[in-house]
């Protein structure tokens, strides 16, 4: 059994309805080179305009940017603007086939960088899945893929691959519409929900969950609607130290509805007191076994027996400067952690780990 870790993890999630292109290309001018050894080696088939560097073992690549451009690119989040976002993914795929699930740029930064409010940003590409509670869209061909890419996502530092959100943001490509959920940002009396859609906000689970969500176990119904549960996260619940929930495995097409324990949705929050670890609350319960996900959702299509259970990832680096040594191995290792088909000892859980062994992810190139 992992142990979990309570990290506070502020994760912001953009929903687009629509996609622009842009087919400018950055205007870059490399930086003077660092000699890096024999830890990476430049593609041999360079065709995009920014040098790609894929370290030996294929497993991560970086993507050198001039110093204004990716100051530019960091300060004014231009991975949040759909033109300068969709201009580099393009020029990614000058270089690499289209046969990745997800592309992730993760910044060569010791922490968030000025300009950027998130640990991890996910944006929607293309989703052919029904019964999820989103719709059928495809705007892959905006970022130069036939269909292939689901979404792209963007971590603001290099230890937040293994320390960060990843299992978060790669769940955020099949469950930002499932529930109508609320949350409250205040304790105390007369308050108001708002509507939390793409985080669970006050909702049960088997476990807490990737999006936030409490543990359905530690329910307690004190009467006249008052309801008390064990502390938990509305937004997330530690990043990668908590394994995904049934509901979430369910949304990812891992396992049947039928393995889906009820659960319970509370909306119209009107009062929230915490004390010694527990949030006392006042609310409308609504409770969801099969039959009212159902209802709710439609049938997944495809189910879980025809479902993708192991995807594609391209790990690209964004740097101003060529990685060190020690930069390399530092992602390369985290890259090996979170691909790895098996269990290990380390207190977070790797893919394989948080969908209980069912779906695998391979990194690299």
């Amino acid at each position: 059994m992992k142990l979990s870790k309570i990290l506070l993890i502020i994760i912001s999630l953009i929903t687009l309805s629509s996609c622009t292109s842009n087919d400018e290309d950055p205007n870059t001018e490399l930086d003077e080179l660092i000699d890096v050894g024999d830890n990476s080696n430049t593609n041999s088939n360079q065709n995009s305009d920014h040098l790609i560097t894929t370290h030996p073992g294929n497993k991560v690549s970086s993507l050198l940017m001039s110093l204004n451009e990716y100051n530019t690119w960091k300060s004014n989040d231009q991975f949040s603007e759909a033109s300068y976002r969709e201009s580099i993914i393009k020029d990614i795929y000058k270089q690499f086939n289209d046969q990745y699930d997800f592309i992730m740029l993760i910044l060569n930064e010791d922490e968030i960088p000025e300009g950027i409010n998130y640990y991890g940003k996910n944006i929607g590409v293309s989703n052919n899945i029904s019964g999820i509670g989103g719709g059928i869209y495809d705007y892959s061909t905006n970022y130069g893929s036939s269909g292939k890419l689901k979404s792209v996502i963007q971590l603001s530092s290099l230890y937040y691959l293994q320390n960060g959100p990843v299992l978060h943001e790669l769940l955020h490509n099949w469950a930002n519409y499932a529930l109508p959920t609320e949350n409250v940002d205040q304790t105390g009396t007369n308050l108001n929900s708002f509507s939390y859609y793409g985080h669970w906000g006050f909702t049960g689970g088997s476990t807490p969950g990737q999006l936030g969500g409490f543990k359905q176990s530690t329910l307690e119904d004190l009467g006249n609607n008052k309801y008390s549960v064990e502390s938990f996260g509305a937004f997330a619940n530690g990043g990668n130290s908590v394994p995904y929930s049934e509901l979430e495995l369910y949304l990812m097409g891992m396992i049947p509805l039928s393995s889906v324990n009820q659960f319970t949705l509370f909306n119209d929050i009107t009062s929230l007191e915490i004390e010694n670890s527990k949030y006392i609350f006042t609310a409308n319960r609504v409770d969801y076994g099969s039959a009212e996900l159902e209802s709710l959702l439609g049938v997944r299509s495809p189910n879980s027996i025809d479902s993708q259970k192991e995807f594609d990832l391209l790990l690209i680096v964004l740097t101003d400067k060529t990685l060190t040594n020690t930069q390399w191995d530092l992602i390369t290792s985290a890259a090996d952690w979170f691909s790895f088909k098996g269990a290990d000892e380390i207190s977070l859980y790797n893919f394989w780990e948080a969908t209980n062994g069912i779906g695998s992810i391979n990194i690299g190139n």
